[in-house]
């Protein structure tokens, strides 16, 4: 089974996005600790509806959450202004061995993903991928992308929504 290690913010966004339930059911995909206390701890804290929900996905064991453990590759490769939920995103990714990360943190994605050719998925390109795989239909793929409007790029958001009206 293909395997994702998500960020805080991928996380968050598809939970407000209503798809992450789906993902869960397709995918093996897990969270570094750093990531749970990021969303779960501190968005709980601040009465966040997503933390809730992603709080019981964690104690259904449908979301994991892994310790890291320190990687070599991954320290190489780690830059200055890379939060604590990406390097521990990353050291995960290279701790399971993961297929992909999904992340929509810009720096990370420019600065360490596409230079060391390390496989990402951005939450609007989620949602593409299960409706083309067909785990969602096309119009719960633009109602999600709706409801991710206000939280991805302008460019992001119409390129996905024609990407996903044109699908057959």
């Amino acid at each position: 089974m293909v395997s994702l290690v998500l960020d805080s913010d991928c996380l968050i966004k598809l939970a407000k996005s209503t798809v992450l339930i789906k993902l869960l059911k397709h995918f093996q995909c897990f969270i570094s600790k750093e990531v749970y206390e990021e969303t779960v701890v501190k968005g709980k804290a601040r009465l966040y509806e997503d933390a809730f929900l992603i709080d019981e996905l964690v104690v259904k064991g449908k979301l994991r959450v892994k310790e890291v453990k320190e990687n070599e590759r991954a320290l190489k490769l780690l830059a200055k202004g890379i939060g604590r939920g990406e390097a521990s995103t990353l050291i995960l990714f290279f701790n399971l061995g993961a297929d992909a990360i999904l992340t929509d943190d810009k720096a990370f994605i420019r600065r360490i993903l596409i230079r060391n050719e390390i496989p990402f998925i951005t939450s609007s390109r989620v949602i593409i991928r299960l409706v083309r795989l067909g785990i969602i239909g096309k119009k719960e793929g633009i109602e999600a992308l709706n409801r991710l409007k206000p939280y991805i790029t302008r460019e992001d958001y119409l390129t996905a929504i024609k990407v996903i009206k044109e699908w057959r």
